[in-house]
């Protein structure tokens, strides 16, 4: 049943909004229990492709980009292998670089970028203000870009597990926030300018930096 209800929904026979048959016509149709019928259809609503309408029925899902962000950010959450997390900071790499580079190119809105660095100049000895507000400064950047689906992607990179990382580096080494906001001042200039060569170097030259102090604390097997 699950095969064939997909199979439908992906090649388009089964449309955003069409209704699905009844439980029982279902039970009729595919021959098997109740029971059945039912895991078979949640396991599909897990993947987002129906939902559910209280006293109406089950209806195919239109696409959400927001599939994309939860599934990300539940399986950032849940990775505990350092090779993987390691593969998600090269996602980042690839988006944010990407995203640096169209905002300086397209001289998109910076305001909230710069309030993020304020913050971040604000709070040099508080590491955990610190971080937030690092956080905060990369996700403006992404979305100022103006590419929707590298924001959504983004916010489900930078979730709890980037933020605790974040938090802890700058807790176990203090001069790290004075250096990490030298190259956010680096990066926001370079936008400011609308030079988006340098834009994208100073972006990828951070997160590589990011990348390698995220390997030595593998290492130490503080994430693995």
């Amino acid at each position: 049943m699950i095969r064939s209800l997909e199979g439908s929904i992906l090649r388009g026979v089964l449309k955003p909004g069409d209704k699905l048959p009844s439980e029982t016509e279902l039970e009729q149709e595919f021959g098997i229990s109740r029971t059945v019928v039912r895991e078979g259809l949640q396991a599909i609503k897990s993947r987002g492709m129906l939902e559910s309408r209280r006293g109406s029925g089950t209806y195919v899902s239109a696409p959400s980009r927001e599939l994309i962000g939860n599934s990300l950010s539940l399986y950032a959450t849940l990775q505990r292998n350092g090779i993987y997390y390691l593969e998600l900071m090269d996602l980042r790499i690839l988006v944010e670089t990407e995203a640096a580079r169209l905002l300086a190119s397209r001289g998109g809105p910076l305001t909230a970028i710069a309030g993020q660095l304020r913050v971040m100049e604000r709070n040099l000895t508080h590491p955990t203000r610190f971080a937030d507000a690092d956080i905060d400064f990369h996700l403006e950047i992404i979305k100022a870009s103006g590419h929707s689906l590298f924001f959504t992607v983004a916010k489900g990179l930078l979730n709890a597990p980037s933020l605790s990382f974040s938090r802890s580096t700058h807790e176990l080494d203090p001069g790290r926030s004075a250096r990490v906001l030298v190259e956010h001042r680096a990066i926001y200039a370079a936008l400011k300018k609308h030079d988006s060569k340098a834009a994208a170097s100073a972006m990828l030259s951070h997160l590589r930096r990011s990348r390698k102090n995220l390997i030595s604390r593998l290492k130490k097997k503080d994430l693995a």
